[in-house]
């Protein structure tokens, strides 16, 4: 009998595979996880996450091997009905593996050997290929050292757009919809899709007014993260209340020519091309800043005179980091963290900050999680292989505490 996905380590049992026949029978010891210790939970998850991916990979292979003797629709009927899998779920996996089968044969071979997600499948089948961006080498060579939410945000960053082109931002803003429904117990669930630009705005918009209400509640609130999300959402739909938001400020990088004296290719700090349209609107009332790291004038490095980042600071690490270094959160919803923290004598100096979200700058403060740069540990949320825009040469990410990550 052939056994794939093993995962797991020392005495155990095995799972009950008499209802499978043998050619495709799968084996997974079986462990009692309340006496592993955290390192032995760590290693099983990691098995049993990449014997899910390999999983995934043989599935992914027979699924298209079906389809090419039959069609998409009859394979995506088999997997709802031996799997029970919902409709559209099987759907997309059966359209995802014949992609892989045709179009990126080496990301289905990595994915079954584990060495990815089936989410960063999904991504690479996206993007990979396309003339506008990079190749399925290039991006597969990443997807091996990233989650895959991060590489989708990466992505955005490889995309190659001809000035001129808003091809995209045009599609994404016919595209856009919003829609509120009841549920049956009579709450509301809210649905929108926005265009690059339009879901910006709203994403800082929204998270200046959800500052405005931290900043406003009792030490002792309990109020959760998503709870004031969603508070801050209804202040800046009705305009009910007290509570009232700063200014957001959008953060557009541009190229300066030194032949011409002109600047170009302005984009948002992920990437994403400004159109002319927006950006006439935008530029009206804006200040502009330098992206040079020792720019007179830019108090980049404040040693210990002060904790808290400066505005040219955290301009600075929204164009060089794009979001959180351990997620795929966006600028406006991160904080300055300090690589060598304050309490250690740490500066605040811009290459002694990295940006952070809550929750992974919880994960750094409280359990023991580092950020390192981006070659010291096999634990690790890279930094992009290629730090967009250049305004600094050292990049970040996010690992497990290990006493070799400091010299």
């Amino acid at each position: 009998m052939e056994f794939t996905g093993v995962a797991g380590f020392g005495a155990a049992t095995t799972i009950d595979v008499s209802g499978l026949k043998p050619e495709v029978a799968v084996c997974v010891f079986r462990e009692d996880v309340g006496e592993l210790s955290i390192e032995e939970l760590d290693d099983r998850i990691e098995g049993l996450g990449r014997a899910r991916s390999q999983i995934e990979g043989e599935l992914a292979e027979a699924l298209a091997e079906r389809a090419r003797r039959t069609t998409c629709r009859e394979t995506s009927a088999v997997l709802r009905e031996r799997v029970l899998e919902s409709a559209g779920r099987a759907s997309s996996d059966v359209k995802l593996a014949v992609s892989l089968s045709e179009n990126f044969p080496a990301t289905l071979e990595a994915l079954a050997a584990g060495e990815i997600t089936s989410g960063h499948a999904r991504v690479i089948d996206r993007v990979a290929g396309k003339p506008d961006y990079r190749s399925e080498e290039v991006i597969l060579d990443s997807a091996k050292a990233v989650p895959a939410d991060l590489l989708s945000r990466y992505a955005l960053r490889w995309e190659r757009v001809e000035e001129g082109d808003y091809t995209k931002y045009q599609q994404q803003r016919q595209d856009r919809r919003a829609s509120m429904t009841q549920e049956p117990d009579g709450s509301w669930k809210l649905f929108a899709h926005l265009d690059y630009m339009a879901g910006r705005e709203v994403s800082l918009a929204w998270a200046k007014m959800a500052e405005a209400f931290r900043r406003d509640e009792k030490p002792d609130s309990k109020i959760t993260y998503l709870q004031r999300n969603a508070d801050a959402l209804e202040q800046l739909i009705t305009r009910n209340g007290m509570t009232r938001a700063t200014p957001a400020s959008l953060l557009i990088i541009s190229e300066y020519d030194t032949v011409t004296g002109k600047l170009g290719q302005p984009r948002l700090d992920d990437g994403q091309p400004v159109p002319p349209e927006k950006l006439a609107r935008l530029v009206a009332n804006a200040d502009v800043y330098t992206a040079f790291a020792d720019a007179d004038g830019q108090p980049l490095w404040l040693g210990r005179s002060k904790r808290s980042a400066s505005l040219a600071q955290r301009i600075v690490l929204a164009a060089r980091d794009g979001g959180c270094i351990g997620c795929n959160s966006p600028s406006e919803r991160c904080e300055a963290h300090h690589i060598e923290h304050w309490t250690d004598d740490g500066p605040t100096d811009v290459d002694n900050l990295a940006q952070l979200c809550p929750g992974c700058h919880h994960l750094v403060h409280d359990c023991n999680w580092q950020v390192v740069e981006s070659f010291r540990s096999r634990y690790r949320i890279n930094a992009p292989p290629d730090p967009f825009p250049d305004c600094g040469t050292t990049t970040y990410q996010l690992a497990q505490h290990s006493p070799v990550l400091r010299n």
